[in-house]
């Protein structure tokens, strides 16, 4: 019997999440969320076929509500797993804001994998000293051009096993044919997840093939790093309860309800603005992600109720709500 477990693959899940596929052996399962990918579940339910994002600047524009982004995360989380994605290993996540940014960031955690996340403005030196120290053994990247940049110092490392593209054709990356590791699209890995939910749902065998265990809060959710400007970037371990923590405890800023709106333009990946818009997810808000070359146009059209800000930005950004007639919230 101790051989046969030995044997059973783990199985590590979000436990809200995949509550429907955790063997309960006949004791209730709780509904308190122990990881962040729990809020997915509870969201769904209460706000379903609101919607949960606008992404209007990618191709294909992207607008999902909240039960289509459960799906979605689910879908791509079990693609993640079909592909070799192991509990506890680290993933780099360098990519900017985009609803495929926010699943790919609750896909890797739902696996009990662990990202590293950076965006595409950081020095290629900064970004591959980030990679190795953090032992990161696979990547998940905005777009061909991105990596491209990255190519050069990325293609030779001994740990990549494998590379997944969220934006933009896999035939536009640099040496598409020697980079030597699998690569994948985003929609790849959803159809890979779907198709493996449905087998699993089909096939008891299946089930039986795995040992499931579940994301602890303490267990670390993601590896933020420091700015680098005295030295190399030191990374920081964030727990699933440490983010929990910010997400039900955020309310304080303002009467956030669902039906409200929320422009998203500082980085996603940056704690503070990641752990708003995880906040907000959970109060069914719909969330417009902006850009600084667009962000005038989207207050004026989109006229949100709520935006995370800097010092800097905030005089010229309330002369214009003052102009637009907007009662949105800055928060800072």
């Amino acid at each position: 019997m101790a051989k046969l477990t030995q044997e059973l693959q783990i199985r590590r899940c979000s436990p809200l999440l995949e509550k429907a596929s955790l063997p309960s052996n006949g004791a209730p399962l709780s509904d308190e969320w122990k990881a962040v990918p729990d809020i997915w579940r509870s969201s769904a339910e209460k706000y379903g076929d609101r919607v949960a994002l606008v992404d209007p600047y990618h191709d294909p524009p992207s607008t999902l509500t909240y039960n289509q982004l459960e799906q979605e995360i689910l879908d791509f989380t079990e693609g993640l797993r079909v592909i070799g994605v192991k509990p506890e290993e680290k993933y780099a996540l360098f990519a900017d804001n985009s609803c495929r940014w926010l699943v790919a960031d609750q896909g890797i955690m739902a696996t009990g994998a662990i990202n590293v996340v950076r965006g595409s403005r950081s020095a290629v030196e900064e970004l591959l000293h980030i990679y190795n120290h953090s032992e990161s053994v696979g990547l998940v990247i905005d777009n061909p051009e991105f990596f491209n940049r990255l190519a050069g110092k990325f293609c030779s490392n001994a740990r990549m096993r494998f590379i997944v593209l969220l934006w933009g054709e896999k035939s536009r990356l640099a040496n598409n044919e020697t980079l030597g590791v699998p690569v994948f699209s985003y929609k790849e890995i959803v159809k890979l997840g779907r198709e493996y939910r449905a087998a699993l749902i089909d096939s008891l065998d299946a089930r039986k093939g795995y040992r499931y265990e579940v994301i602890g809060s303490d267990d670390i959710a993601t590896l933020v790093y420091t700015s680098g400007t005295t030295g190399n970037p030191k990374g920081v371990m964030l727990s699933h309860k440490n983010l929990l923590h910010q997400i039900e405890n955020l309310g304080v800023l303002g009467p956030a309800k669902a039906g409200d709106r929320f422009l998203s333009m500082l980085p996603t990946w940056h704690t503070y603005e990641r752990a708003c818009e995880y906040f907000i997810f959970t109060r069914g808000i719909e969330q417009v992600y902006t850009t600084v070359r667009t962000l005038k146009d989207d207050l004026r059209n989109y006229k949100p109720d709520y935006m995370i800000s800097v010092p800097l930005v905030y005089e010229t950004l309330y002369r214009y709500a003052l102009y637009l007639g907007t009662s949105m919230t800055l928060i800072n």
